[in-house]
């Protein structure tokens, strides 16, 4: 029980026992019967039962906060169950204590290196502002499980940011040719079109993520400075206004608003 993760906990991604994590959401809420079987299978134990609640805080509107509290709890009690640290570090992430998160991330990669584990710090390092950093994490991830997309679609958009266009296109390359119908792809693409200076081409791919997903307020806002070095100011402004109304339509969507909460 102290080393491994429960195998009924929540969504789970390939071959990595992990949650996915759907804006700030560390565990499916179908995966709270499977806990509660585990617990009773370990003749409840302390720090399960503290990490239930906190599981079952996603129902009962317990906040962030308390659900931190238990997971506290529960790590205080058995120290070296991974798991716990990346559910507490997923929490964080949602109050932006991005130093705390990636601190529970660290302990978590410590206990289990896994190829997750790596993706989702890769992610932190991005929105505390270490890019370079989280690109070391996002490799880490791909050579562990190369067949989980979202890795490339963290690397790709790491990559532009530190001005690796070559690197991040042909991550996006990737992504586009294996998950077409999922429209971050065509957002990474864009974005490294963008940073190549081919920005109409990076309009095209923006039309196309903003039409699969048209919640992504941060397709909008890319496409908009695009269309302002085309020239085409009109469009333009038209975006930047159509940014502010998404922004405020998903406010407490944070997959909406930034890249790295998906």
């Amino acid at each position: 029980m102290e080393y491994g993760l429960p195998t009924s906990v929540g969504r789970r991604l390939g071959a990595d026992r992990t949650p996915l994590i759907r804006g700030g959401r560390a565990i499916a809420l179908a995966g709270v019967a499977g806990l509660a079987m585990l617990v009773a299978s370990c003749g409840h134990d302390a720090a399960e039962r503290e990490y239930l609640t906190a599981l079952r805080g996603e129902e009962t509107g317990m906040g962030r906060e308390a659900q931190i509290a238990h997971l506290d709890q529960a790590i205080a009690i058995a120290p070296r169950r991974a798991w716990y640290y990346e559910t507490r570090a997923v929490y964080e992430i949602d109050l932006k204590q991005f130093d705390r998160a990636l601190a529970d991330l660290d302990r978590d990669i410590e206990l289990i290196p896994r190829p997750y584990a790596y993706f989702l710090r890769g992610l932190v390092r991005c929105q505390n502002g270490e890019i370079a950093r989280s690109i070391v994490d996002f490799d880490q991830a791909i050579a562990g499980q190369p067949a989980n997309t979202q890795f490339y679609r963290g690397r790709s958009l790491a990559r532009a940011a530190t001005g690796d266009a070559v690197g991040a296109l042909q991550d996006a390359e990737h992504l586009v040719s294996t998950v077409p119908q999922q429209g971050e792809s065509y957002y990474a693409r864009g974005v490294a079109l963008a940073l190549l200076g081919r920005d109409r081409e990076a309009v095209a791919d923006f039309d196309r993520a903003a039409a699969i997903r048209p919640e992504l307020a941060y397709v909008v806002a890319a496409r908009a400075r695009s269309l302002e070095r085309l020239g085409d100011t009109v469009r333009a402004q038209a975006d930047r206004e159509a940014f502010e109304r998404l922004r405020g339509e998903h406010s407490g969507c944070a997959l909406c608003l930034d890249p790295f909460r998906y």
